[in-house]
């Protein structure tokens, strides 16, 4: 493209000097020729002639006059020029238009030349401009072509080095795995699964030691400069005690907590309903199984975390717990809060009275610390055969029992194996006796590592409410009533099991509901 631009200049300049020539050429015939110009004026032009070389400077420069009015067809740039009248001017001009107009023929002639000349070098110039236009296009595509080579390359060198790393990193983590015997999280783990550990270690460090650490609290308070404030906390939860019998003191704000979305993608926890409930009734939800910490159950009814209140419109509900879990200070507000309220005949008929409330749900866990002792992984195993109490009180308040059972929460966590006949089971058993509370061993998973820990594991589990099942009141049943009615009910239990397994449920052919 450089040689196609200088051959360009060399024509254009070969050209401008050529015009230059000829006009000087033709000034100086005018001169030369007596009759045409004065002497006086013949002589000021070869003086200006003699000043200004013309051929030195840009054709059609100006030659300013007296009064700077009007210009010639001569000039120059330098202040020294000499100057013309207006009348000396106008001969001059006259003179060289003559000139001009005599030459028009000769004119024509070297004009159709130049342009055979030119043609012939534009000619020259469009190959000249193609060959170099091809050639540009050759080297652009050979460089293309390398480029990709290099790309490709680089690709293919930096997959090898990511894939040695890959192996090295997991080689040295399968080492050291092997060597102590734990299975580390990888390091590069979404921050919503690190704050979904968080929420279940926080829920499950509540459960475990959030009621020692209050009476802590408590004492620790008593001690101190607020003793005082702690003396009247004492006295007010003192006047209170009777509340979780009396429906509780339900805060939405409480249940609505952030922690608890966490803690139900966690697992996940789901939530499904076989049939709509009647705003205007009450149910009593018994409840299956309890698993170690009723996990599920806990995000269902608990926390408005699975939108409780959506799934079954204009219904409210309230998770039965122990009562002693009520005497403890500052423990007692949570679980308050929550919703729940005391596992008494006296708080399960005030709930389901229908003169007091509508649209309850009541929820009963049937099995309770008994039935946590025998939570193990695959396996469904619940107390029922013993258990009419729950009965009595649905026939005394008519209320509509609901079996709701929760698949995969014999999964959450892995206990130690205790058959009725060893003695971590007597140890078990004794202990609940005497606190009614089972000393369970809830083996996990850790924080930042999955072998060993008492975080729940990532198992899913799913809470199914079945279909209400209709109870005639009566406020002295007797035990053949009581019978009839719980065979009833076990039926109706056995059925939602087996219709809703095989959804929830690996291998489900083999898995059985054990009825003790």
């Amino acid at each position: 493209m450089d040689t196609i631009t200088c051959t360009n200049d060399l024509c254009l300049a070969e050209t401008k000097t050529n015009q230059e020539n000829i006009l000087l050429d033709i000034i100086k015939e005018v001169c030369g020729e007596p009759t045409k110009l004065s002497q006086k004026l013949v002589g000021k032009v070869n003086r200006i002639i003699a000043d200004c070389d013309l051929t030195h400077h840009a054709s059609f420069h100006k030659l300013v006059t007296a009064d700077d009015s009007t210009t010639t067809v001569l000039g120059f740039m330098h202040q020294t020029a000499a100057e013309l009248t207006f009348d000396e001017q106008a001969e001059l001009n006259e003179a060289i238009v003559n000139k001009i107009q005599d030459k028009i023929p000769i004119f024509t002639d070297e004009l159709e030349n130049l342009k055979q000349h030119t043609g012939g070098k534009e000619s020259r110039n469009e190959k000249v401009r193609e060959l170099q236009q091809n050639l540009d296009e050759k080297l652009n595509t050979l460089n293309e072509q390398e480029n990709e080579k290099v790309e490709l390359m680089m690709e293919w060198l930096n997959h090898r080095l990511h894939d040695v790393s890959s192996f090295s990193t997991q080689t040295n983590e399968l080492y050291i795995s092997e060597a102590v015997g734990i299975q580390w999280a990888p390091l590069n783990v979404p921050m919503s699964r690190r704050l979904q550990t968080l929420a279940a270690t926080a829920w499950i460090c509540l459960v475990l030691f959030g009621e020692a650490a209050a009476i802590l609290l408590f004492i620790q308070l008593i001690y101190s400069q607020f003793w005082w404030l702690t003396l009247l906390y004492g006295i007010w939860m003192l006047n209170d005690l009777d509340v979780c019998h009396r429906g509780g003191r339900k805060i939405e704000w409480v249940r609505n907590w952030s922690w608890w979305n966490y803690y139900r993608d966690y697992f996940p926890i789901k939530l499904v309903k076989k049939q709509d409930l009647d705003p205007s009734r009450n149910y009593l939800f018994a409840c299956f199984p309890h698993g170690v910490v009723c996990s599920g159950a806990f995000g269902a009814f608990a926390t408005n975390a699975l939108n409780f209140y959506k799934v079954f419109p204009g219904m409210t509900c309230n998770m039965i717990t122990l009562g002693g879990h009520f005497r403890v200070p500052f423990f007692r507000d949570l679980v308050l809060a929550l919703g729940s309220c005391a596992s008494s005949q006296e708080s399960l008929l005030h709930l389901l009275d229908k003169r007091k409330h509508t649209g309850k749900c009541v929820v009963l866990f049937v099995g309770g610390a008994a039935e946590a002792l025998d939570s193990h992984p695959g396996e469904y195993k619940v107390i029922l055969s013993r258990r009419k109490g729950f009965i009595r009180v649905a026939m005394k308040s008519g209320s509509p029992l609901v079996p709701v059972f929760s698949f995969g929460e014999p999964d959450v966590f892995r206990p130690p194996n205790n058959p009725q006949d060893s003695l971590l089971r007597k140890f078990q058993e004794k202990v609940r006796q005497l606190t009614g509370i089972s000393p369970m061993f809830p083996i996990g998973r850790g924080v930042f590592q999955y072998s060993i820990g008492v975080v729940p594991l990532r198992s899913p589990v799913t809470t199914v409410v079945g279909e209400p099942m209709e109870i005639v009141k009566n406020m002295e049943p007797t035990d053949a009533e009581v019978d009839a009615v719980h065979a009833q009910f076990t039926q109706r239990l056995v059925a939602l099991f087996e219709a809703e397994k095989s959804k929830y449920l690996k291998d489900h052919e083999k898995v059985q509901l054990v009825i003790t």
